[in-house]
């Protein structure tokens, strides 16, 4: 069935991790683009419902700024700006936004090489606590025509996704340089490329998160939707149009990331992407869901993400195996526990719904245990390990003062005036032992962190 669509849009998300310590310098250098990008100061009255829609606590950690009052704001606004973005650094979220006036429109060719044309209407970057941020470009096809052929929606969505400096691909030679293009790969680089930890590059997406919805015509009963099926399994798995791929309905893998609570609705998710699929035959898909779609449940993917690149930051500092730093993984772990691992966001049924097949689709559940039994497992080691120097150390204690008592015993029984001499040795010995050891035990550690 050939489709047309009334109305898309995808906010395309590209995920980085800023290295360690560099945090506050990274919000200082958006600060001093003043030209270029503006902190966002969340306010209640400018959209009370998407504000409401989540728990309190949730409010609290993705909107903090929400609640800073008028004196704190002033404050803030004059103080230095090294000053000012420690502060931000202490934050839960972060968001800045991108003066539009200085982006225009773009152009990238499909697998046909025909020209699409798209308008990027807002650019945000939304970083959490610890320094783990996200450029969400919102873009959307700029199309003459009323209707919108599918297939260019599915090639948009394929290749700009491809657009990021750290996947050298075809993708690349697709963008119409004119004067009127801009450059995604090198937008991004800019921002990103003096923080970005190099470490964890590819840690979790080399290509950029798609979160996409499309309003489609001529949908008209459960019928029609058989007919669009593998059309929207592509859209849902970020394929391009001319792929051969036709999906088994009969699999209960599909069935279980796919979501529809109303008639003419279907939502799909993957670990790559986040798709709403409508008619406009239900009319609140043309009023309510592209708002509830952006501005709610988006929020639950950045959660989700931002949940998973955690985890997995955590798995990956513990096979570090650096026996110093288990204090510190303990930390970030309870404080990611307590702060940062949600059950519950919002009062929502259907919010509910939503979110907890984004926990399962990104196997947070799964991820969260085996971070736990990987520290338990690294705790249980380091631990042992420690347990046995300390043992080492005291059967050498041991050995020194049985040697020592019987220096003693035989300066008693044989009168040889020089045995005083063995004697302070033995005590040198047994107070200079431990701090050997240590000294030994961190030229060792040394030795192993340098090469």
């Amino acid at each position: 069935m050939h489709i047309k669509a009334k109305y898309q849009y995808t906010h395309f998300l590209y995920p980085f991790v800023i290295e360690n310590g560099k945090y506050p310098y990274f919000i200082e250098s958006i600060l001093k683009k003043t030209n270029e990008w503006s902190l966002l100061v969340h306010q209640y009255k400018s959209d009370e419902e998407s504000y409401d829609f989540f728990l309190p606590y949730m409010r609290k950690f993705l909107f903090p700024t929400l609640f800073w009052n008028k004196n704190y704001i002033k404050k803030l606004k004059n103080s230095g700006i090294f000053r000012k973005s420690l502060e931000l650094s202490k934050l839960s979220s972060i968001t800045f936004k991108y003066n539009m006036s200085r982006i225009k429109k773009g152009s990238i060719t499909d697998y046909d090489n025909k020209i699409i044309n798209f308008d990027i209407s807002d650019i945000k970057i939304i970083c959490f606590e610890g320094g783990i941020c996200f450029i969400d470009f919102k873009a959307q096809i700029d199309e003459k025509n009323e209707l919108i052929d599918f297939n260019k929606i599915l090639d948009f969505n394929y290749y700009f996704r491809n657009l990021t400096p750290r996947l050298k691909s075809n993708a690349i030679n697709r963008i119409v340089e004119n004067s009127k293009a801009i450059n995604i790969p090198k937008f991004i680089k800019d921002i990103t490329y003096e923080y970005e930890s190099k470490s964890l590059d590819k840690m979790y997406y080399d290509k950029m998160f798609t979160y996409s919805y499309v309003c489609v015509d001529g949908w008209e009963n459960s019928s029609d939707f058989e007919q669009m099926k593998n059309d929207f399994y592509k859209f849902q798995y970020v394929m391009h149009s001319k792929s051969s791929a036709i999906f088994n309905k009969n699999c209960d893998k599909l069935e279980d990331n796919t979501y529809s609570r109303w008639n003419y609705s279907m939502f799909g998710f993957s670990k790559e992407s986040g798709v709403v699929f409508v008619s406009d035959k239900e009319r609140y898909n043309i009023t309510r869901m592209p708002y509830n779609f952006e501005k709610r449940y988006l929020y639950m993917v950045l959660i989700s993400l931002y949940q998973r690149i955690s985890l997995i930051n955590f798995s990956q500092d513990i096979m570090k195996q650096d026996k110093t730093a288990i204090r510190g993984l303990k930390n970030k772990l309870t404080q990611f526990t307590n702060s940062s691992w949600f059950g519950q966001i919002t009062n929502s049924e259907h919010g509910m719904d939503i979110w907890k097949i984004w926990q399962k689709s990104f196997d947070l559940p799964e991820l969260y245990d085996e971070v736990h039994r990987e520290y338990i497992e690294y705790y249980d080691y380091v631990v042992s390990n420690n347990q046995s120097r300390i043992s080492t150390i005291l059967m050498l204690f041991y050995i020194v003062n049985i040697t020592f008592s019987g220096i003693q015993m035989l300066t008693n029984i044989i009168d040889i005036e020089n045995m005083q001499i063995y004697v302070i040795i033995a005590m040198i010995f047994c107070a200079l032992a431990y701090p050997l050891y240590l000294l030994l035990s961190w030229m060792k550690h040394k030795m192993e962190t340098k090469f």
